[in-house]
């Protein structure tokens, strides 16, 4: 990955040190209805699907209210949950991109319609002015290059760096080949490149 695509997409938001295994595990405990098992995984994903919903919607208190929301029908569904053949983290992530989907339609409005470049200023603005309204142009641009490629390529590019899925999660999620995937990744940070150079010129 270049620089600058390097510098602009999310950072890994997702569980660190924590095995697939006890991802799984904790998974099914909650779906057994084990209160604190659902609570550790809440406290793990939050951050993930928070950054997610963050570059699809309007304003933070939009992307807070609606990854709050998201959690709130995981929690509804989770006695549903099958740990085969779709992983936390992807089921999760389908909840996720539902619900902005639903969020956007209730208000009648086409998919990113609503969406700011101007991103909603971090709470730490305060504390480092200069550093977050650098921060915020950087999601700025990001978010206007995302809105250029395919919704395809937008959506191995959610899935690869925003939720971290793998490259055979996201052929599940797309319903395409591993093959696929990959194509459309290369395709989309390389437009991604081309599109963030020329922001950084002008």
């Amino acid at each position: 990955m270049t620089a600058e695509i390097d510098v602009l997409l999310p950072a890994a938001t997702g569980p660190s040190g924590i095995s697939p295994e006890e991802i799984k595990e904790m998974a099914v405990r909650a779906s057994a209805n084990d209160a604190a098992a659902f609570s550790r995984l809440y406290g793990l994903y939050f951050p993930q699907v928070f950054t997610f919903v963050n570059f699809r919607v309007a304003s933070r208190e939009d992307a807070e209210d609606l990854t709050h929301f998201v959690f709130e029908k995981a929690l509804a569904a989770i006695d549903r949950y099958q740990p085969t053949p779709a992983q936390f983290s992807t089921w999760l992530y389908t909840i996720a991109k539902n619900s902005i989907i639903d969020h956007y339609r209730k208000r009648r409005l086409p998919i990113d319609g609503e969406a700011d470049p101007q991103t909603a200023v971090d709470p730490s603005y305060e504390a480092d002015p200069e550093g977050e309204l650098l921060r915020a142009e950087r999601r700025r641009t990001l978010r206007e290059a995302l809105a250029v490629i395919t919704p395809e390529q937008r959506e191995a590019i959610e899935c690869r760096f925003f939720f971290e899925l793998s490259i055979q999660e996201t052929a599940r999620v797309m319903d395409k080949s591993e093959g696929a995937v990959k194509a459309l990744q290369f395709r989309a940070l390389e437009g991604l490149q081309r599109l963030l150079t020329e922001a950084f010129r002008t």
